[in-house]
């Protein structure tokens, strides 16, 4: 009896330590498992400001992009903007006169025009004379374009001469031209035209063509 329970006693022992060991082992796993977890939430946080620095200098880029292709159009050309000059064209006939209008812009920024210039005959008494105009589309139809400061754009202009002794004749010395109104406005240098105390420009109809960038066949027609 004596020596079983003599080998009893250190069984005994055997399984309690062999239950401590195991329930250490387990208690020293849980807190490896918490200090991985901990670990893996700043990974997580730090991915989110990257994201955000990375999107916000893409939109203003493009902001600034589409502010910079914005551009301003010029405004239209006024009669005060354009210094004007008439010069006759040596292939007139008894019939028919032509002469071509260029238009300088002399100010400092650059202007639109579209559509024609007005001109008008003037007499001696600095009065506009009645002469039937008509308004043409040649040398082709108008066209909007931008005259920049010290460029020119170009017109011509074709009337039918008459005798002074003939009532419906206009009769003038000068020339007015104007992009506001039909009549009047600043007075133009005649090239090629008679002196003006002869009052020697007749006309009984007028044709303005359009306003052109270019000269090429301002007068062809």
């Amino acid at each position: 009896m004596r020596d079983a329970l003599k080998l009893a006693v250190p069984a005994l022992l055997v399984i309690g330590l062999a239950t401590g060991c195991s329930g250490g082992d387990a208690t020293t796993a849980a807190p490896a498992a918490t200090v991985s977890a901990s670990s893996a939430a700043p990974a997580s946080s730090a991915a989110a400001p990257t994201a955000t620095t990375g999107g916000t200098p893409a939109t203003a880029k493009t902001k600034t992009t589409g502010a910079a292709q914005t551009g301003t159009k010029a405004a239209a050309c006024r009669s005060a903007d354009l210094k004007t000059a008439i010069a006759l064209q040596p292939d007139g006939t008894a019939t028919a006169q032509k002469a071509m209008v260029v238009l300088t812009n002399d100010g400092k920024s650059a202007c639109t025009l579209d559509g024609w210039v007005a001109i008008s005959l003037v007499n001696a008494a600095d009065e506009v004379v009645a002469v039937p105009t008509k308004k043409v589309n040649q040398p082709g139809p108008a066209e909007a374009f931008t005259v920049k400061p010290g460029t020119s754009a170009f017109a011509g202009i074709k009337w039918v001469p008459c005798d002074k002794a003939d009532g419906s004749c206009g009769v003038g010395n000068t020339m007015r031209y104007n992009l506001e109104a039909s009549t009047d406005g600043p007075v133009a240098t005649l090239e090629g035209f008679p002196a003006a105390e002869r009052s020697g420009i007749t006309m009984k109809s007028l044709q303005i063509g359009t306003l052109q960038p270019s000269n090429q066949g301002v007068v062809a027609w």
